[in-house]
């Protein structure tokens, strides 16, 4: 038999809504129960609800309206309602695993975005740097750029296996992306990194474009994982493991 994972309950409740809507349950543009029928009906506190569907809120899957109610966003089933039950389905091992593959497959690509990023590229990725300036304190936008910026570095790396590979795992890193900005507040520290790996891929600097982005794994986003994975209290509503 499988062990039983520890999850947090905020996330247990976040899949739970993110199912039902997938399964056709609350239709695009659907508004959601009450607040206490939800809860009541889930079996958790408010608080815990209220953070789950702020967590979809950050993912893009439902849009809360202050006064009115929580909407259910117009998405494909492929799109973030099926990366989200990705997301929450992993176990924490695997969360780790993900970023450790992430990182195998990011180093080798700036260092080769390095070497063989065309103008085109070298600008659209100080550009996107200078929008992740802009957007500091706006971490739902932000991850929309931060997502960009990694899509090309693998692309601008020239190598088919490697861009392959990570378009595998491309999907679960937006949701992943979206809930470490939101719970944590990481853009400052993010962004010094990102702009270290743009200058050095723009100074066609291979060394150096390959070492900014391990230390943007090592410094920022393993930790930060690592934090969502050990820690079931973080933003649970108090209510623990379930």
């Amino acid at each position: 038999m499988e062990p039983v994972k520890r999850v947090r309950v905020v996330d247990s409740v976040s899949e739970k809504l993110v199912r039902a809507i997938s399964e056709g349950r609350f239709d695009a543009g659907a508004k959601l129960p009450p607040e206490h029928d939800l809860a009541e009906t889930l079996q958790v506190s408010r608080n815990a609800l209220r953070e789950a569907v702020r967590q979809l809120e950050t993912m893009g899957i439902v849009t809360v309206k202050h006064g009115d109610g929580t909407y259910v966003n117009r998405v494909t089933g492929n799109s973030l309602v099926t990366r989200a039950l990705q997301f929450f389905t992993l176990g924490g091992t695997t969360l780790i695993d993900l970023v450790e593959a992430r990182e195998a497959i990011e180093v080798t690509a700036a260092m080769l975005a390095a070497e063989r990023a065309g103008d085109e590229e070298v600008e659209a990725l100080l550009r996107l740097v200078g929008d992740m300036d802009d957007l500091i304190t706006s971490p739902g936008e932000y991850v929309e750029k931060d997502f960009a910026f990694h899509v090309m570095v693998v692309e601008a790396s020239r190598n088919q296996v490697l861009i392959e590979l990570f378009s595998t795992i491309q999907d679960i890193l937006m949701v992943q992306l979206r809930k470490i900005m939101e719970l944590y507040g990481v853009t400052r520290e993010s962004y010094g990194y990102h702009r270290k790996i743009a200058s050095a891929i723009a100074d066609k600097d291979s060394e150096a474009a390959g070492s900014a982005m391990r230390d943007h794994f090592t410094k920022v986003a393993k930790p930060y994982v690592a934090k969502i994975v050990n820690d079931p209290h973080l933003n649970s509503g108090g209510e623990g493991p379930t």
